[in-house]
């Protein structure tokens, strides 16, 4: 039963917060018992596929798989295998620039370009958001078209949001290393190469801003070696 159901949730057959039918509907409906029945949904719940609500008004309904769930596995395996910040950014500058390759060859590159100008004007007029332009990264990413490329970014944003938090002083630091790397000016750069067209300069540049930028941001948070803690 919790592969026939993880098969539909995956495949788009049932959609989220789809209601799953009574547990008396799906033991005649599979031919299984009462707790045969539990152990599915509890297997089900576990990899974040259904939420069950309990009570007499309660049920199971479809959470289609998120970003969130893997990234935190992903930054609690992290930091119980001792990766540090220096890991974390280095990943990064790594995940990243094939993107801008891939958006600069885009035949719509000028509205993408577009697109992205607009993105960072709206992250840098929020002064209270140290980590500067995490829409923009993700928009970036989001534009290459890739998905893997896209989850792997949406994870190591979230990886990144729990670290820093844990962190005191982190978010001052930040968008002053931040301002230190020449960020805004290096994004408009980023905007313009691909406005032109020019994909091998556009990755090249990006990977070089990113790992300069990486430097600064290990230094706010205490050095390349301390130890990625997302736990609070």
């Amino acid at each position: 039963m919790a592969a026939r159901i993880r098969r539909q949730i995956i495949r788009g057959d049932l959609a989220q917060d789809d209601a799953l039918p009574t547990q008396n509907e799906l033991m005649a409906q599979f031919g299984i018992s009462r707790p045969t029945l539990r152990e599915a949904l509890r297997v089900l719940e576990s990899e974040g596929l259904i939420a069950v609500s309990r009570g007499s008004r309660g049920g199971a309904r479809v959470q289609v798989p998120s970003g969130e769930a893997t990234a935190r596995y992903a930054g609690l395996l992290l930091q119980h295998r001792g990766a540090t910040i220096g890991d974390f950014f280095r990943a990064r500058a790594i995940v990243e620039p094939p993107a801008t390759r891939l958006v600069a060859l885009r035949r719509d590159r000028i509205r993408c370009s577009r697109l992205l100008g607009q993105r960072l004007a709206q992250d840098t007029s929020d002064t209270s958001d140290a980590s500067f332009g995490p829409g923009f990264h993700r928009l970036l990413v989001e534009l290459s078209g890739n998905q893997t490329l896209l989850l792997l970014t949406e994870v190591l944003e979230s990886i990144q949001e729990a670290a820093v938090s844990t962190v005191a002083r982190a978010r001052a630091a930040l968008l002053e290393a931040h301002k230190d790397a020449g960020s805004l000016e290096a994004h408009r750069r980023l905007i313009a190469l691909v406005r032109a067209k020019d994909a091998a300069e556009a990755e090249a540049f990006w990977r070089r801003h990113l790992v300069e930028s990486a430097h600064c941001l290990e230094q706010a948070l205490g050095g390349p070696d301390v130890r990625l803690d997302v736990l609070g």
